[in-house]
This record gives C-alpha cells, sequence and structure tokens, in this order.
C-alpha cells in the first residue's frame, strides 16, 4: 500500500511568490497578520469569481491568466477551468500563495520526505514539521473566520470539493514516524479554494444547433426553413 509521505509532491505546487503581481503579495511575521492579509486576497479573488460568468463570454477562447493577472506558470498551478455541455467550472488554488504553505511545501519536500526514504527521520526533523503545519493551519483557520460571515466568500467556497479531491489519499496508510498532528481528519483541513460554477455562452455550447432545431420542430411542428434566422430568435 502506497504511504501518503511516499508520493511525490507535483512541482506544479510550488509558486515563485516573489514573482506575483502586487495584489498577490502576502506578507505577515505572525499567523494572524498572514491570516489577515490571506483574507483580504480572498476577497479579491472571489470577486472576480463572480464577475467571471458576465466576462467569459467576451473571450473567444477564455485566458485565465490575463484575467486574474497571472503568469501561463502560475495559472498551472493556481486556476483549473472546464467547460462542459452547458456549464462552465472554474476552481482557485489560493493556498498555495499562503507564504506558510510554500514554507511547509518545502520542509516536506526538501527535508522531511528525503529523512524518511532514508532511514534518517529524527525527531527534530519530525518536529520541524509539525510547527510549518500548525502555522500553516492557523493561518487558514484566521482567514476562514474573518470570511465566515463574508457573502461573497461563502458564494464562491470551495473547501467541499477541494477535500473531496482528497479523499482518496486520505484512505491510504500513512507512516508511523509522522506525528498524529500532521495525520488530522480530512473533514477538519481548512482550505481557501474557491470554485464557481456559470451557464456556458450559448454560441460555445456543443450541439446548440441541433437543440434549438428540435425544439422548433417541437413547437412548430416542422422544420426551419434552410438559412433560417428564426430559430435563434423564435
Amino acid at each position: 500500500m502506497v504511504e501518503r509521505t511516499t508520493i511525490e509532491l507535483p512541482s506544479e505546487a510550488t509558486v515563485d511568490l516573489s514573482a506575483t503581481v502586487p495584489m498577490y503579495h502576502i506578507s505577515g511575521d505572525t499567523a494572524a497578520s498572514e491570516g489577515e492579509a490571506a483574507a483580504h486576497l480572498t476577497r479579491e479573488v472571489a470577486e472576480r469569481l463572480r464577475r467571471l460568468g458576465a466576462a467569459y463570454g467576451e473571450w473567444k477562447i477564455f485566458e485565465p491568466g490575463p484575467y486574474f493577472d497571472l503568469t501561463p506558470e502560475q495559472v498551472t498551478t493556481l486556476v483549473r477551468v472546464a467547460e462542459r455541455v452547458a456549464t462552465v467550472h472554474v476552481t482557485f488554488y489560493l493556498d498555495p500563495l499562503l507564504p506558510s504553505f510554500q514554507d511547509a511545501l518545502y520542509y516536506m519536500a526538501e527535508v522531511l520526505q528525503p529523512a524518511i526514504r532514508r532511514g534518517t527521520m529524527t525527531e527534530e526533523i519530525g518536529q520541524g514539521m509539525v510547527e510549518r503545519w500548525q502555522r500553516l493551519i492557523a493561518v487558514e483557520e484566521i482567514a476562514r473566520g474573518l470570511l465566515q460571515h463574508d457573502i461573497g466568500y461563502l458564494a464562491v467556497n470551495g473547501a467541499s470539493d477541494e477535500r473531496a479531491r482528497w479523499q482518496p489519499l486520505w484512505q491510504e496508510a500513512a507512516t508511523e514516524l509522522l506525528d498524529a498532528s500532521l495525520l488530522p481528519n480530512l473533514a477538519a483541513t481548512p482550505t481557501l479554494t474557491l470554485s464557481c460554477d456559470f451557464p456556458l455562452p450559448a454560441y460555445r455550447q456543443p450541439g446548440r444547433l441541433r437543440r434549438l432545431r428540435r425544439a422548433w420542430i417541437r413547437k412548430h411542428g416542422k422544420v426551419a426553413p434552410v438559412g433560417s434566422d428564426n430559430m435563434a430568435n423564435d
């Protein structure tokens, strides 16, 4: 059975925070100040997601980079756009923009996992991971606490979808070398992931003309004249 700590971390989980535009800069020497900055950024991104439904149709091919002020590399890490038959689902993974997240990720990839693989795990190394994890959780909980009554945030809160994405991994066995605090209940693990759904513009929907013809026939009992614009306007 695969152990959680032996799974390679995706390289795209890393974000060069110094390369982001000022909007995405989160600073704070304490968990409280970082959490406050994270809550502010979450509100900003939530507002962009709220406006995206109206703006999406203005793009022949939607480009999340220009819309969210992100480079192509940052888009790979932070944004997922899925067009379905009649809707669009957009996810924004905000957690990687937290300095505490990147600190914990780096320590896990460069210190903790190599020590476990080499059999050189020590209490000091484990405690270093615990401290970084606790800092990250504190930041997330502070931010979510500040957002708990924010209607704009609640409308695009993607925590449930994010936890569902990790559910299969949480069911795998974990190494006994990890401190219990590093193996939390998934339902209690906070995240600032955001997501939204909105209608795919009609002109982009596959099979739209076919559905219009069927609707015309049901309504009028005959096929619309060739070249007629009445189907779209009726």
